[in-house]
Order: structure tokens, then sequence, then C-alpha cells
């Protein structure tokens, strides 16, 4: 064999020479091995769930299409301006909605509550949104990473800029009970077999958490958070009782019913004593006898004792329990909130103010979305307010706000338009 063939040989055989004492796969040259992709799970109740709820109305100036057309432009605006990315340093990061909390210092990235708006809307939005269930599943891995210090079924109300766990505070409860009540969704959107158990996740939640930590089992009042023990003072934007009731479904436990029965006779007590022309709720509520806290309570801001920042969401709240259950309650109380809106602003939604007195004397001259939407989801409640819900849809669809308006926004239109089913009929 001469110089010529040994060269020959020896580069035939060094791939073979290479490999030997070596564990390593050597794969074929060109061959791109891709990341596994993640199971997709078809949504059950994908957006556009164009429902008629059999005690309410609906714009009828435009079609159920149409409606849906505006849902789906106000959720990619929305979207794409306050849904970030984590900054990678909560493991297994995720997705949070960006906003600073009123009560924080300024260095924090979002809080319990915009967390569970976010992921209130992205489970309504599956099937539009095919990302949907990934953005979900993202939002719950920051809530399961960033869980109270008071108690860990609750979430901290806020989540530091340094996605550092060493930061993270108590509870907010109307973060809590968002997040139990997504969770809900979730399950039936997509069931609790695909990685996250849903349905457990939220009835341990509920039973371990809001239960114990943000309601009082003897007053059967909703307080404020895992740091609150007043029995007593309370929050009107934290009346869900359409959450109560699915709570109640999802446990089989009637205290929840118990606190919705609560929720109402509190309307009542002050509806009574404090706003008989209006139906206007304080931001905040205390003592047995149930009065406007004080101003300054909390040290939010001066008007705590009006219907303001908090309150505000108070109609949305009570709204969706009278569209996904029928509560008479609710509806009165809502009739005469709106006899008074539609009054006061000569039957014209661009004419509501962000904050009022409970005499009904408006607060500001300006508006915004916060208190826009959720009055205009009010309107569902009779067919007399027609005219006012199809304004109040055009007015709100084209709002633009800050984070607390424009989401509040979202939420209410998804409500209106039929688009947010109940999961206790699902």
């Amino acid at each position: 064999m001469n110089l010529i063939q040994y060269k020959l040989a020896f580069l035939l055989l060094l791939p073979f020479l290479l490999s030997c004492g070596s564990d390593e796969l050597v794969r074929p040259e060109k061959k791109v091995v891709e990341p596994e992709e993640p199971v997709f799970v078809e949504a059950k109740h994908g957006f556009p769930s164009n429902i008629d709820f059999a005690n309410c109305i609906k714009p009828n100036h435009k079609t159920q299409d149409e409606l849906n057309a505006d849902v789906i432009s106000y959720y990619n605006y929305w979207k794409g301006k306050y849904v970030k990315t984590s900054n990678g340093k909560t493991p297994g990061g995720g997705y949070y909605v960006s906003m600073k909390g009123t009560g924080g210092d300024g260095s924090e990235i979002t809080t319990s509550e915009a967390h569970g708006y976010g992921m209130i809307i992205f489970a309504l939005m599956a099937g539009h949104d095919k990302d949907a269930k990934k953005y979900y599943d993202g939002f719950y891995n920051m809530y399961d990473k960033h869980r109270s210090t008071g108690n860990s079924y609750c979430m901290s109300w806020v989540i530091h800029e340094s996605e550092s766990s060493s930061e993270d505070q108590g509870s907010a409860t109307d973060g809590d009970m968002d997040v139990m009540y997504s969770l809900l969704l979730a399950d039936k959107q997509w069931g609790s077999e695909s990685g996250i158990d849903y349905l457990a996740q939220s009835q341990d939640g509920i039973k371990k958490g809001l239960k114990i930590a943000d309601m009082s089992t003897n007053s059967k009042r909703v307080m404020m958070g895992d740091w609150d023990s007043n029995q007593w003072s309370t929050r009107s934007s934290d009346w869900m009782t359409a959450h109560f009731r699915n709570f109640a479904h999802a446990t089989n436990d009637g205290f929840w019913l118990d606190a919705s029965s609560t929720v109402y006779a509190l309307i009542a007590s002050l509806t009574t004593n404090y706003s008989p022309n209006t139906g206007l709720m304080p931001d905040f509520i205390v003592d047995q006898t149930p009065k406007p806290a004080p101003e300054n309570y909390l040290d939010e801001f001066k008007e705590t004792d009006e219907y303001n920042w908090n309150a505000c969401r108070y109609p949305w709240r009570i709204t969706t329990d009278y569209a996904h259950f029928g509560t008479n309650d609710a509806q009165q109380a809502m009739k005469k909130l709106m006899d008074f809106i539609i009054d006061s602003t000569d039957g014209q939604p661009s004419e509501i103010k962000a904050g009022y007195y409970l005499n009904g004397s408006p607060m500001v001259s300006y508006k915004s979305g916060a208190f826009t939407a959720p009055l205009v989801s009010a309107s569902m409640v009779d067919v007399k307010y027609q005219d006012f819900l199809n304004a109040g849809w055009d007015e709100v669809s084209q709002l633009r706000d800050t984070y607390y308006g424009d989401t509040l926004c979202l939420l209410n239109m998804l409500l209106i338009s039929g688009n947010w089913w109940n999961p206790k009929d699902m």
C-alpha cells in the first residue's frame, strides 16, 4: 500500500476513531433537533361565546359579529400595551400585567389586582388567541412563585421589579378572588389534565386561602387581605357575589351564599342611610352598623368615604351576578344606580365623571373608563336603559386610558357582549 492509499484509508476511518471512547451521540450532519412543542389544548368554550343572558339586554345597534370585532380590537390593543414577560428571575418565568399600585413604593411591576384581571381575560379570550393557555399558565406561574407572606394560598399583592420572592408581601382580597375564580374558568376552558390541576388549585385556594384569610367567618363580610383582622371593615369593589356563588358550587360550601346575602344587606343599609337618591356605594365601609369609612382611610387618598377609584368597580361586580344568576337584589341595586346616572348625565354615558359624592354631586370634571365601563354594564339589567347601553358601548369601545381604565373597559366589554360565560353553567 503506497502513501496515498494509507492517507485515504485513514480519512475513511477517522469518524469511527473519533467516536471511540465517547458516549456522546454523533448526529448526522445538517440535522436540526427542534425542542418539543407544548401540547396544544383546544378551547372548549372559545371566544366568541355569543351568550344572550336571559335576564339582560345587549347593545342592539350593532350585530353580534360587530360587537365581537370591537372586543377583539380592544383586546389586541390591551395585550400589546400592558402584558409583559418575566425578567427571568421568577423560577419558570411567565407573564404579568404591567402597572403601579396605589400604596406601593413605585418599585413594583404589577399587583395581584392586575394579575387576576389578566388571568380572567386570557381564560375568556381563548379561541381567539391561540396562545391564551400559554399566557394563562405563565400568569399562573407568577402567582405560584409569588405567594403571600401571610397565607400561602393567596398572592403577594405586589411583585417587585427584581421579581425576588424576598420582596413578596401580604395579599389583597380582590386579586385573590379573581385568581381563584379564573382557575374555575381555566378548568372549564382547558380541563385540568394538561399540566396544572386548575380545579384542585382553585378549590384549595378558596377553602384554605380566601375563606380563612380574606373573609370573616363571623360577620361573613369580605375583608381587605390576609393582613386584615377587622371583621366589619370591607370594600365595595370586593363584593364579587357572582364569584361567591361559583365558590359555593366548586367547594359545596354554603358559607359563600351567606356571604352574598351579607353583601346585599350592606347595600340595602348603606343605600337607605347614605345614598337614598343615588344608590352609590363608598369605597370603604366600617362598623357593625355599616357606614362609610372616614376620609383618608388606610392612607389611600382623601375621598375613601365616597364613590371613588375603588367603588367604581361595584356596578360591574353586581351586574355580573345578575347576568349570570338572575339575582333580584342585584337588579334592584343596579336600577337604583342607573336611574340616578341617567338623570345626572342626561342619558349621555360620555358625561359620566370619575368620582361622585354619595349625594350624587360629581367630585371632578373629567372622565375615566374605570367609571364609565362598569356603569354601562349596569344598564344591561333592564330594557328601559337600551339607548344608554348603545351609546355606552360606543363610548367604552373607543376609550383609551391608563392600565386601570383600559383593563376595566375590556372586562366590561366581555360581559356586555355576551362573551363572559358562567363557569357554574359549563
